[in-house]
């Protein structure tokens, strides 16, 4: 029996020692004391002649109380090749800092836009291998690679190592492939369970509604098919559909293309092309870019304020209540707004350059009279300078409103339609001119300006006061 098998099966006596080890042959330990000092480098230099490597420098005394005095290195594993996330998918409320987490952002919905890295390959590392007492080299496991497998809307790079997003959508997982969506429908609301939404594509639908507080931000189409409780927030740069009621004060919903709402109650409205109302706007702030169509339900617009940038057609105005209801046609959102700005930033400049012109007179009038200090000299002569610069704003303020003011005198053809009536308590504006409807006015017809005044003419010819 050779030493190797001796020492495998039933021990290898050195003196009054005996050595054994492990099945797998990765330590060698002894029974029968410690060897020490003389005793110990006899023992090592016995074992290197037999050919067993990894001798210790010292014994070392586990905690099983075997005597070790050889060890075998076990092969380091190395690491599979792995998919790297560029874009974070983790579901669940965001985090504030160490001790808060905001539960509105729960991180559902996750987009991208065309041409972002969305997930990369870690190419595998190879582990290190080992050996045993006998000095044979034990290779490491073997490691695996991972292919990228681009899915539908994403596409490798020139390397091959990273998937890049070829348009712009949601990201999902889909049939065990990353990819990307440029259409995604939320099953149910927008509440605590989805968190706010921000959606980057074509289309996001939502079969539920959105629930108060929380928030929709889209770029694309939105459907929302409920309602929109108070102090939601909806923002869409494209076309809107929502198929509830909304309702709330602190409600807001804003969309640059075409919106079609089904009824709307003291909410805040603005679209920047046609808005139609498929049954009524009461006490609602709305700004219309294009268009107002409210015909089909109640068709009633009562209450509250209603901006539009070109014609609006409404059933009903106002009701029998003569409450306040106030119509502005003609009246682009975003130009009437550029003119109250250019409006408020005249009014300071005006203010502005009155106080620096009593401050220049008084000081000319102290230079005159020889009582100013050099210092104070220069602080006139920039005074003056200062007075000129905004004396020239305020002229460029004034042409720019002058501007403006000129632009919206071309909205002025258009008109407010009236199909069944319309309620005294009813002001009607168009450009400068308003008129006050004063007693029930019978439909169909509209509201027009001629010749500097606003009149109300039937459709079938005959003209109102």
């Amino acid at each position: 029996m050779g030493v190797r098998e001796e020492l495998r099966k039933k021990g290898y006596r050195v003196g009054n020692l005996l050595l054994r080890t492990s099945p797998e042959e990765m330590e060698v330990w002894v029974e029968g004391g410690i060897p020490e000092g003389e005793a110990w480098e006899a023992l090592k230099r016995h074992l290197k002649e037999i050919g067993i490597t990894g001798v210790l420098p010292q014994p070392e005394i586990r905690e099983d109380g075997k005597v070790l005095v050889a060890r075998g290195l076990p092969p380091t594993p190395g690491e599979d090749g792995r998919l790297e996330l560029l874009v974070d998918l983790t579901y669940g409320p965001k985090k504030v800092d160490k001790h808060r987490v905001n539960f509105r952002e729960m991180n559902l919905v996750v987009s991208v836009r065309a041409g972002t890295p969305v997930a990369k390959k870690i190419p595998p590392r190879p582990g290190q291998p080992g050996y045993n007492i006998w000095g044979e080299v034990l290779p490491p496991p073997p490691v695996k690679d991972v292919e990228l497998l681009p899915g539908e809307g994403l596409r490798l790079d020139e390397k091959g190592e990273v998937l890049i997003a070829e348009k712009t959508g949601c990201v999902v997982e889909k049939e065990g492939r990353l990819a990307i969506q440029s259409t995604y429908t939320l099953e149910g609301n927008v509440d605590w369970e989805s968190g706010n939404v921000r959606f980057l594509g074509e289309k996001l639908t939502i079969t539920g509604g959105v629930k108060r507080g929380f928030q929709v931000e889209a770029e694309g189409v939105v459907e929302i098919q409920s309602g929109v409780e108070d102090a939601a927030r909806i923002s869409v740069k494209g076309d809107l559909f929502i198929g509830g009621l909304i309702h709330g004060e602190e409600t807001y919903i804003e969309c640059s293309g075409e919106a079609v709402l089904h009824s709307v109650e003291y909410a805040t409205v603005k679209v920047g092309a046609n808005l139609t109302v498929k049954d009524y706007l009461l006490q609602a702030r709305v700004k219309v870019g294009w268009n107002l169509t409210v015909m089909e339900g109640q068709g009633l617009v009562a209450a509250g304020e209603v901006q539009v940038g070109q014609k609006a057609t409404v059933k009903v105005a106002g009701n029998d209540s003569f409450v306040p209801t106030l119509f502005h046609i003609g009246a682009p959102p975003e130009l009437c707004e550029e003119i109250e700005r250019l409006r408020g930033e005249l009014t300071l400049l005006d203010e502005t350059t009155e106080k620096l012109r009593k401050a220049l007179a008084l000081g000319l009038k102290l230079k005159k009279e020889g009582r100013l200090t050099p210092e104070k000299l220069q602080i006139l002569s920039k005074l003056h300078k200062i007075y000129g610069e905004k004396l020239r704003a305020q002229a460029e303020t004034q042409e720019k409103l002058r501007e403006k003011e000129e632009a919206l005198r071309d909205y002025e053809k258009y008109t407010l339609q009236i199909l069944e009536k319309a309620f005294p308590g009813v002001r009607v504006s168009i450009g400068r001119h308003s008129y006050q409807v004063k007693e029930v006015l019978q439909g169909p017809g509209e509201f027009y300006l001629e010749e500097g005044k606003i009149r109300y003419r039937l459709l079938s010819g005959e003209e109102g006061s």
